[in-house]
C-alpha cells in the first residue's frame, strides 16, 4: 500500500512540474509573440504617415482578394499538346467532315449570340475565353493552328456553330449534333480523330473552371468591369452609342436568361452525380428542361443522376431501337427531342403558363433541314480503322483466336443481328389505336409511304437489311440500372398538354409532344408528299416508344475507339471491362486524351482538368457486364485468362475492317458485306439549304459528293 501511495506521489509530482514547465512555456511564447507584435506596429508606423499606411493596407488587401478570386476563376483546363490530326473514319471527304461538323439544328445556349461568345473574353483577363487552348482544354475537339473558314468564320470547335433567329436576325451560338459526337485519341503528339465517336467535353457541368461556370462569370464580369465592357463592346459595335446601349440591353437579357435557368432545369441540386467530361443524363435534361422549363411546370423537376458517355454513330442508321434504354426507333423524332433538350428554343406555354394553340404552339427555331442533312451524312460514316503506323501493328494470330473468342463469347449479345426490314404497322384513322403506344398521329402516319394488308396499313421499312438490337433486362446485364430505372419511373405531369392525363414517364411524354410538333415543323419546311415524308422521317420508319427496363446491345465495330466504357463510362478500358469485377478500378480520372493502345482506353492517372470518376456511387457502378466463373449478378460468360481477354483485344482492333479480312481468314463481320443506305435521298439539298440559311450558298458545300 505505501509503494502504490508512493508511485502515485511520484506521478502528481512529475504532473505537476509538467503543468509549470507548460505554462512557463506558453507565457514565454506568449511575451515572444507579444514583442512581434509590437516590433510590427513599430515598422508600420515607421513606414509613414497614416494617409500612406492606410492606403498600403488597402492595397494589400485588394490585391490579395484579386490574386484569390483570380485562383477561383481560373479554367480548370486539361494540357495538351498535339502537332498533328489523322482522321480513323472513312467515307467522308473534307467537304462532307466540314458539313458534319458545322451544319446547325437550331439550338441556342440561352440566347447567346455567335459574336459575343467569339469576343467574351477570360474573368480577369484579356485573353479570348474561346482561343484554341481553352476550348481545347475543357475536351473540345479543335484541329492545331486551325483557321477560320466559310462554315466556321468564329474558328471555334468542332460542332460549335451558328444559325439566324428568324425574328430578330441575329445570329446565334448552335450547339451542334458534333459537340457531343466528335472524339479523339491522342498519342505521342498526333490527335487521333473519330467522327461520330464520343466527345470529351464537359459543357453540362456545373463546377468551378468549368465551362459553363467560366462562361457565366465571364458573362458577370463584362457587365460590371467597365474597361472589359468596353473591349467587348468595341469589338463587337464600335463608338456607335445607340448601338453600344442596345447591345448592353441585350446582354443583360442574356444574362438573366442564364440566371433563371441556372436556379430551375439547370439547378445543380437536380444533378447530384456530376457528369464530368464526356458524360450527361441526357433523358434527365430533357425531361427537366422540355416538361419543367418549356412547359412551366416546376413539379416537372427531376433528380437527373444518371450520366451517360455520349454514344458513338457510324452504323446507327441501321439499328431499328435507340438510346441507350432503346426506347425509341425513328431519327426525327429523336434528334428533334435531343435539340429541345439542348435548348433549342420553343414556345409551348403563354406568360401565365397556359397552352398555346393554333401557330403559336411549338414555335421553334430547330433546323429540320441541318438534322435531315446530318443524318444523312452519317449513313456514309465508316468505323474508324485502326491505324498501325500510329498504334502499332496487329498480331494476326493472336487476332484470329479473338475473332473465335468473340463469336463465342461475345456475339450472342453483339451480334450484329440482320434482319429483314419491317413493316411497321401505322394508325389510319382518328380512332385507330396500336398497342403499346400512348398515342398516334394517324396523319403523320399515313403521310408516308403506306400500303395495305388484310385490312391494316403499313410502312415498309426502306432499309434493304437491318440490324435487329437485343434488349438485356437491367438484372441480367447487372450494370448500373439507375438511368434504366428514372427513364421507367420518373413521371411528369402532361396535363397541359391531355388535359387529365395521367403523369407519363420522358419517353411517353416526348410521343405526346412530337406527334404534334414534328408534323408542324415539316409544315412550316415544305415537306409534304409521301416520298419526302418518308425520306425526312427517316427511311419510311414511323414514331414509336418501347418502355423496357433494359439497355440494349449494340454492334461493336469500332468500339476500341470509343473509351470509357458502359453506358455510364465507368470502366476506363476494354482490358478492364474484359477482367473480374474485382480488378476493375473502383476510382479512375476522366479527361486525358492519351491513348493506351494496349488495354484500349484513356490514360487515366491524374491530370489538370480530369475528374475523378467514383464507381462507387449509385449512377456510376461499374459492375455487370462480367466475365467470371462466379454465380453472381451481372455474369455473361465464363472467366478470361489474360491471353485470351488480350486476344479479344487484338481482334476488337480489327474487327470489320475490309483490310484485314483475308489475313483473318475471313472476318463474318467485314463491314463491306453489310447493305449500305438506300441512295437517291434529298440529303445533299438539305445541307445545302441549311447552309444557306447562314449565308453559304453556291456550290461551296456539295455533302453528297463522292468521298476523297
Amino acid at each position: 500500500m505505501r509503494f502504490a501511495y508512493r508511485i502515485l506521489a511520484r506521478l502528481k509530482s512529475t504532473a505537476q512540474k509538467i503543468i509549470t514547465l507548460g505554462k512557463r512555456l506558453l507565457l514565454n511564447l506568449w511575451h515572444w509573440i507579444r514583442g512581434l507584435l509590437r516590433a510590427a506596429a513599430s515598422l508600420w508606423r515607421a513606414l509613414g504617415p497614416r494617409w500612406f499606411r492606410t492606403g498600403v493596407a488597402v492595397v494589400a488587401v485588394v490585391l490579395a482578394g484579386y490574386t484569390a478570386l483570380a485562383n477561383y476563376l481560373e479554367p480548370n483546363l486539361t494540357r495538351e499538346t498535339v502537332y498533328r490530326v489523322h482522321y480513323l473514319n472513312e467515307g467522308w471527304s473534307d467537304q462532307q467532315r466540314q458539313s458534319y461538323y458545322y451544319t446547325p439544328q437550331g439550338t441556342e445556349l440561352l440566347g447567346m449570340d455567335y459574336d459575343w461568345f467569339v469576343n467574351l473574353e477570360l474573368p480577369l483577363s484579356h485573353e479570348l475565353l474561346a482561343s484554341e487552348s481553352n476550348m481545347r482544354g475543357w475536351g473540345f475537339v479543335v484541329d492545331p493552328n486551325q483557321r477560320p473558314s466559310k462554315l466556321n468564320p468564329g474558328n471555334l470547335p468542332v460542332g460549335l456553330t451558328r444559325h439566324i433567329d428568324p425574328h430578330s436576325g441575329r445570329e446565334r451560338l448552335d450547339i451542334g449534333c458534333a459537340t457531343c459526337h466528335t472524339g479523339e485519341l491522342h498519342y505521342q503528339g498526333t490527335a487521333l480523330r473519330v467522327d461520330g465517336g464520343q466527345a470529351l467535353q464537359s459543357i453540362p457541368t456545373a463546377k468551378r473552371g468549368e465551362f459553363i461556370t467560366t462562361l457565366g462569370a465571364a458573362v458577370a464580369e463584362t457587365l460590371f468591369n467597365p474597361a472589359k465592357w468596353d473591349r467587348f463592346a468595341t469589338r463587337l459595335v464600335g463608338d456607335d452609342e445607340d448601338r453600344r446601349r442596345e447591345l448592353r440591353a441585350q446582354f443583360w437579357q442574356f444574362a438573366g436568361n442564364m440566371m433563371k435557368f441556372s436556379t430551375t432545369a439547370g439547378a445543380a441540386k437536380y444533378y447530384p452525380v456530376e457528369e464530368g467530361r464526356g458524360r450527361t443524363d441526357a433523358i434527365g435534361r430533357i425531361g427537366n428542361v422540355v416538361f419543367g422549363f418549356d412547359l412551366q411546370e416546376p413539379g416537372n423537376y427531376k433528380v437527373a443522376d444518371a450520366p451517360a458517355s455520349y454514344p458513338f454513330l457510324w452504323d446507327i442508321w441501321r439499328f431499328d431501337w435507340v438510346q441507350y434504354t432503346g426506347f425509341t426507333n425513328q431519327p426525327m423524332t429523336r434528334n428533334v427531342g435531343e435539340s429541345l433538350g439542348v435548348m433549342a428554343p420553343i414556345k409551348l406555354v403563354d406568360a401565365d403558363g397556359n397552352l398555346l394553340s393554333g401557330s403559336e404552339f411549338g414555335e421553334t427555331v430547330v433546323d429540320i433541314d441541318g438534322m435531315h442533312c446530318v443524318e444523312g451524312l452519317l449513313r456514309s460514316l465508316k468505323p474508324p480503322k485502326w491505324p498501325e503506323h500510329i498504334l502499332g501493328d496487329i498480331d494476326i494470330a493472336r487476332a484470329r483466336a479473338g475473332k473465335a473468342l468473340f463469336a463465342d463469347q461475345c456475339a450472342f449479345c453483339h451480334g450484329p443481328h440482320i434482319a429483314e426490314p419491317y413493316d411497321w404497322q401505322v394508325a389510319d384513322g382518328p380512332d385507330a389505336e396500336l398497342p403499346g403506344q400512348i398515342a398516334v398521329n394517324w396523319q403523320w402516319d399515313m403521310a408516308g409511304e403506306v400500303s395495305r394488308r388484310d385490312g391494316l396499313a403499313y410502312r415498309a421499312d426502306w432499309r434493304e437489311t437491318m440490324w435487329s438490337l437485343p434488349w438485356i433486362a437491367t438484372d441480367v446485364i447487372g450494370t448500373d440500372p439507375k438511368l434504366a430505372d428514372n427513364f421507367i419511373d420518373n413521371r411528369y405531369d402532361i396535363s397541359k398538354l391531355i388535359p387529365d392525363g395521367e403523369p407519363v414517364n420522358a419517353g411517353y411524354g416526348l410521343q405526346l409532344l412530337l406527334n404534334n410538333l414534328v408534323p408542324k415543323l415539316y409544315q412550316q419546311w415544305d415537306i409534304d408528299g409521301a416520298q419526302r415524308v418518308a425520306d425526312f422521317d427517316g427511311l419510311n420508319v414511323p414514331f414509336r416508344i418501347e418502355n423496357k427496363r433494359a439497355y440494349k446491345s449494340r454492334p461493336l465495330h469500332g468500339v476500341w475507339a470509343t473509351p470509357p466504357f458502359l453506358h455510364n463510362g465507368s470502366v476506363p478500358t476494354i482490358y478492364d471491362l474484359l477482367s473480374p469485377l474485382r480488378a476493375r478500378p473502383q476510382t479512375f480520372y476522366v479527361g486525358n486524351r492519351e491513348y493506351d493502345p494496349q488495354k484500349l482506353g484513356y490514360v487515366i492517372g491524374p491530370a489538370p482538368g480530369s475528374f475523378l470518376m467514383d464507381t462507387t456511387i449509385d449512377g456510376n457502378r461499374n459492375g455487370g457486364h462480367l466475365f467470371t466463373d462466379v454465380d453472381m449478378p451481372g455474369r455473361i460468360g465464363r472467366l478470361l485468362s489474360e491471353r485470351e481477354r488480350f486476344a479479344i483485344i487484338e481482334y476488337l482492333k480489327v474487327m470489320g475492317n475490309p483490310d484485314f479480312d483475308a489475313a483473318l481468314g475471313g472476318d463474318p463481320l467485314n463491314w463491306d458485306n453489310y447493305s449500305q443506305a438506300p441512295v437517291g435521298d434529298s440529303t445533299q439539298q438539305a445541307c445545302i439549304n441549311s447552309h444557306r440559311s447562314i449565308g453559304i450558298g453556291g456550290d461551296h458545300m456539295l455533302a453528297q459528293e463522292s468521298a476523297q
